[in-house]
């Protein structure tokens, strides 16, 4: 049996904007304690992402106690974990609905100010009811793409980056989990797993688009690894990383044994 074990842990606490690695956190139902609950929408209550505004690259995010401290270039903006009043907004991420609660209007013109476009900035509460796709399962999902979790082998990594020119980081797939151990691309068959003493559910390969092909450091647009990656699909589509749930609510750290307790006889296995 393989070893395998945690080796990064990192959240998104506003869509699209820079991730923080963390050694311990809480898992939730939605995704990690901190992640993704934040989001910015424009004038049409669509949200806002790095395929538009690759501007977000440039924003970076640190936990404090109680709060966010957001840094654009030399600019700084504070705005709390979590939003419990304000003004409700019906706003949808790839089609998937959910009321929203709009930040202060101060903190949607700071970053109007610097996106050159006017758009706010809104919460998803803990009981907020927007579901992810029903044959994968029950969960509630925060303002991430479509399901609460991302595991990405660093093995996968390795092994895309010894066939690309230039290497890439982790950091362009924005995963939450990053585990060490095993072969190339064996989380897509991941079923049943715990990490620590927190069970999870593997779900299907993450579909990749053009954000993967954006220079972290400087916004440039290239054609790789996504170039790379469309010769390897799986079931026809371009993948890397797997979608995953948590069936337990505990906490994980950096450094826990990750054991594989069910395979799927292939990666888009139904539930």
């Amino acid at each position: 049996m393989a070893n395998y074990h945690l080796s990064g842990i990192y959240v998104y606490p506003v869509k699209s904007l820079g991730g923080i690695r963390v050694n311990t956190i809480k898992v939730k139902e939605k995704g990690l304690e901190h992640d993704r609950r934040w989001m910015l929408i424009d004038e049409n209550d669509t949200f806002m992402t790095i395929r538009k505004y690759t501007e977000f690259l440039f924003f970076q995010v640190e936990i404090l106690p109680g709060a966010y401290r957001i840094t654009y270039r030399d600019d700084t903006l504070t705005i709390p974990h979590t939003l419990q009043e304000g003004d409700k907004v019906f706003t949808e991420v790839w089609g998937s609905g959910v009321e929203a609660i709009v930040g202060h209007q101060d903190w949607n013109q700071w970053f109007s100010d610097r996106l050159g476009v006017q758009c706010r900035l809104v919460h998803i509460p803990e009981n907020a009811q927007r579901k992810i796709k029903a044959q994968w399962g029950e969960s509630t999902v925060s303002f991430a793409d479509g399901y609460p979790f991302l595991i990405v082998g660093k093995a996968s990594l390795d092994d895309l980056n010894a066939r690309l020119d230039v290497p890439v980081e982790m950091g362009r797939f924005r995963p939450n989990l990053v585990f060490e151990g095993g072969e190339a691309y064996e989380e897509f068959r991941w079923g049943r797993f715990t990490i620590g003493r927190n069970h999870f559910q593997g779900l299907k390969p993450c579909a990749r688009c053009v954000v993967t092909t954006y220079d972290l450091a400087t916004g440039e647009k290239g054609r790789e690894p996504l170039l790379t990656l469309s010769k390897q699909k799986v079931n026809d589509k371009i993948v890397f990383g797997q979608h995953t749930l948590a069936l337990d609510h505990l906490e994980i750290s950096e450094g826990d044994e990750i054991i594989v307790e069910q395979y799927k006889d292939s990666p888009y296995d139904p539930l």
